[in-house]
């Protein structure tokens, strides 16, 4: 069978190979899933492939004295950092073709289920899992929005309304608005009745985010965001804010926060730290907060999970976390794919078709 492969980090372009690979046979708990569909998220790239995932927990306090193959992705090495070589792709969809012992798997044999957290990613035609993380998924929605069905709408969902727990007419600032994130924030605004501040490099996606409910869009390139949020919202300054950004960015949007505050970081895009002065925090009585998703699922149990990805997949249905869907390629044409995802300006998720 097919899959893409790297066995060093790097350049994706350069590390990531199609290999042909044995077909994978589940054992006890487990299911083979015969895999549809896996978009190229911009963490496969970044953070994945070229290891910066891998750098990043290398400077965290648990992993201190620890081996190069012991990094962990969280204080209680749950999660280990991929050996090498790995096999990327962490979200996609599937139809069950086989299942080893255990009752779990044996009801999912011919469904269509999506796969998240792998210990080995999508990119590749068959996949087999631990049938806890095969979920199955509702006929309403397509094939594409089940492949995109985890990382974008669950992160937005769960830091507006599980985190942040966003007030009606309230005011949300966000960093990196033109991202499917970005725009399911700004839907999910117009939806339950926030408002959304939206920071942007490139002036021609305003108008598109405008059409979407944004209230207002500031591009940081021509504007001063901490003048142009404090006249929006008449100098009382934001009640949230978002950034995957970091850096100097993420670093002045904390200065926006107003009384009582709260802003969540979930990104590292620039791969800068944030630097701000405590009273930044201490004197608006501000609360600032991360969030990593696989860490944040983890801590919820089972009736949890399945709250959050029912009222996901109603708001999917709803179009308001649908992804928005850019090019399909099929696996043979990854390299494509990985130069739209790298262009900031692609026009919604890129697919690999990795299977009919």
């Amino acid at each position: 069978m097919k899959a893409l492969v790297f066995d060093q980090y790097g350049k994706a372009g350069d590390v990531l190979q199609l290999k042909d690979i044995p077909e994978p046979e589940p054992q006890d708990g487990e299911v083979k899933v015969k895999m549809l569909y896996s978009p190229v998220n911009p963490s496969d790239i970044f953070n994945t492939i070229e290891g910066t995932y891998k750098d990043a927990y290398r400077k965290a306090i648990w992993n201190f004295n620890k081996a190069e193959d012991e990094v962990a992705a969280d204080p209680f090495d749950i999660k280990q950092i991929p050996t090498l070589p790995h096999i990327p792709g962490l979200e996609g969809v599937g139809l069950v073709t086989k299942a080893g012992k255990g009752l779990r798997g044996k009801f999912l044999v011919g469904k269509r289920v999506i796969v998240i957290g792998a210990d080995k990613g999508n990119w590749q035609t068959y996949n087999v899992v631990d049938a806890k993380q095969a979920i199955p998924i509702s006929s309403k929605l397509s094939d594409e929005e089940a492949a995109t069905f985890f990382v974008n709408p669950v992160t937005a969902y769960i830091m507006v309304k599980k985190m942040l727990k966003c007030k009606k007419d309230s005011y949300l600032l966000q960093s990196a608005a033109n991202s499917e994130v970005g725009k399911m924030v700004i839907k999910m605004g117009k939806h339950y009745g926030f408002k959304t501040i939206n920071l942007i490099r490139n002036a021609e996606q305003a108008q598109h985010l405008i059409s979407l409910g944004a209230h207002h869009v500031i591009n940081i390139t021509t504007e001063s965001v901490k003048q142009r949020v404090f006249e929006i919202t008449n100098g009382k300054g934001v009640e949230y804010a978002i950034d995957p950004i970091g850096g100097q960015l993420g670093s002045g949007m904390i200065q926006c926060l107003g009384l009582n505050g709260h802003m969540v970081v979930y990104g590292t895009l620039s791969n800068q730290p944030l630097q701000f002065a405590s009273r930044d925090l201490m004197t608006p009585i501000t609360k600032l907060e991360g969030f990593f998703l696989a860490n944040w699922m983890a801590n919820q149990n089972l009736l949890q999970k399945l709250a959050i990805i029912k009222q996901v997949e109603k708001l999917i249905v709803k179009g308001i976390l649908r992804s928005e869907i850019g090019n399909i390629y099929p696996l043979e044409d990854y390299r494509e794919a990985l130069k739209e995802v790298a262009n900031a300006g692609n026009k919604g998720k890129v697919l690999l078709k990795i299977g009919d």
